[in-house]
């Protein structure tokens, strides 16, 4: 006998999930959030994400991980000039009861980048992105009334059933755009920067799916993010930025700041700096972070605090009190970090 809760979790996942889980350190997904991050970072970068929320044992469970690896085109003429990039990421995010939901990505992206101004840093990048997404239900993952022994409980030596609920794949196709500025080539020497971009999400509306009223699409999600540096002195900079989501008519708001400062003497042949900053996600989560950069490897670490329950727009709804690691390492060819797409981490 099933039970009724592993039922109406099974329908409503496989029928009604809707947008991906959000990181809280979005700031560290790079081609995630835009896919022409990967034609503004000027060295090779892997970077990665683990977050975590909610009770494994009950329906509030989830869990995202993320790796993206970027590869930068450059021309080499006189001089070093980049005119792109490549990028590949992947995704699975686990939900609900042990994880019984799953849904996997790997996208590829492509970056073209101008170069706006011959003795200033501007820049403007063009990104193509597309990939092959699956949704699916553990069946490992269920308990049935036949494994309960009226002994001791459940028994997972005895045979259990099975639902035959089809992975369903889809193409995903996504664009973006980005504009950003900076003063110096050297991330520990530029004291302003500002960046900001626009991206489309599943241009193609994939279906995903089967209702009583017939195919179930994905609406195109649009994201716009923007992030200045401002200087409080020369060792300390503030760095607000803003994500807006919006699809079908839903709208989320991610606000907020964080400190950078260098802990290293001017002398030191290593540079080290500290971040400690803050976020709020509209009528869900306030986020607290602390991070630490060392040469070209970042550690963030991040919490949400739960708010309220955003009941009115579930497509965005994150509710659980969640933890999250971000790590990225630029493998640089020598000391120096030029670093010139993400200001804000």
């Amino acid at each position: 006998m099933r039970k009724p809760l592993l039922i109406i979790l099974s329908l409503i996942t496989i029928h009604s999930y809707g947008q991906d889980g959000q990181f809280s350190q979005y700031f560290t997904t790079n081609t995630l959030i835009n896919p022409a991050f990967a034609g503004i970072i000027p060295e090779m970068e892997f970077s990665s994400n683990y977050k975590r929320g909610g009770n494994k044992e009950g329906d509030n469970f989830f869990e995202l991980m993320q790796a993206t690896f970027i590869y930068p085109l450059k021309v080499v003429t006189s001089q070093e000039h980049q005119v792109g990039g490549i990028g590949a990421t992947f995704f699975r995010e686990s939900r609900g009861f042990q994880g019984i939901f799953t849904s996997q990505k790997i996208l590829l992206s492509g970056a073209y980048t101008l170069k706006l101004s011959t003795f200033a840093n501007n820049y403007l990048a063009f990104g193509l992105q597309g990939g092959v997404v699956q949704n699916k239900i553990s069946n490992e993952a269920l308990m049935w009334g036949s494994q309960f022994n009226k002994f001791f409980g459940f028994d997972d030596t005895l045979p259990g059933e099975t639902i035959n609920v089809d992975p369903v794949t889809y193409p995903t196709f996504n664009v973006g755009v980005l504009y950003t500025v900076y003063d110096n080539e050297n991330l520990f020497v530029r004291d302003k920067s500002f960046i900001v971009g626009l991206t489309a999400e599943n241009l193609n509306t994939p279906k995903t799916g089967d209702d009583q009223e017939g195919e179930i699409s994905k609406n195109v999600l649009f994201k716009a993010f923007a992030s200045v540096k401002l200087e409080l002195n020369p060792r300390m900079h503030l760095h607000p930025s803003a994500l807006v989501l919006s699809q079908s008519n839903n709208y989320q708001f991610n606000v907020g700041f964080y400190l950078s400062t260098m802990m290293n003497s001017a002398r030191s042949n290593t540079s080290v700096m500290m971040h400690v900053g803050s976020w709020y996600r509209q009528s869900d989560s306030f986020i607290v972070l602390s991070g630490i950069q060392v040469q070209q490897l970042k550690l963030g670490v991040s919490f949400d605090l739960n708010s309220e329950t955003f009941t009115s727009n579930e497509v965005f709804v994150q509710s659980n009190p969640s933890f999250e690691i971000s790590l990225a390492y630029t493998l640089a060819p020598s000391s120096k970090v030029r670093k010139v797409s993400n200001p804000i981490f």
